[in-house]
């Protein structure tokens, strides 16, 4: 989607509720890292009915993808850690909860990628989508997900003022 800070949304709503379980930080980061790889190839190839959703628009680069996540928050735990906590937010670093807190929100960016975009391949390298709707609902979903980011984001602040 070009509209890749929406994907915060199902990540920051989330991370509101499982904060015991997750790592904020990774479900922000997961969510939309891999919209990297889109922006990359556009410069490539300035080509917008082109595909430009590729290996880390799958379940196969995700995992990869969350592998890096993880590791580079890992190695700035600390300082993330000081500043998760100057806002309250007590969350588990470890290497697991990072590369997992990663991986879910990965994978829930790439369920809502692959209901509109005919160049998201979940299962690649399989050419197979079993999500794929239609461009028709792309506005109604961006919709929702800035609906999730809202009520994300409301929701964080009420937890941090207690």
């Amino acid at each position: 989607m070009p509209l890749t800070p929406l994907h915060l949304g199902p990540g920051l709503l989330l991370g509101v509720f499982t904060l015991k379980f997750f790592n904020l930080w990774a479900l922000l980061l997961g969510s939309v890292v891999m919209d990297i790889e889109p922006i990359v190839l556009l410069i490539i190839n300035p080509c917008y009915s082109c595909p430009h959703h590729g290996f880390f628009h799958s379940i196969l680069g995700a995992l990869f993808g969350s592998l890096i996540i993880a590791a580079i928050l890992w190695k700035f735990r600390k300082k993330l850690n000081q500043i998760s906590l100057r806002y309250k937010i007590r969350q588990s670093f470890s290497f697991p909860v990072l590369f997992f807190s990663s991986l879910v929100a990965s994978l829930i960016h790439i369920f809502f990628d692959s209901l509109t975009h005919f160049d998201v391949f979940p299962f690649w390298p399989l050419k197979y989508q079993p999500t794929l709707i239609d461009k028709e609902v792309y506005w109604s979903l961006n919709l929702i997900l800035l609906t999730f980011g809202i009520i994300g984001l409301i929701l964080i602040r009420h937890k941090l003022k207690k």
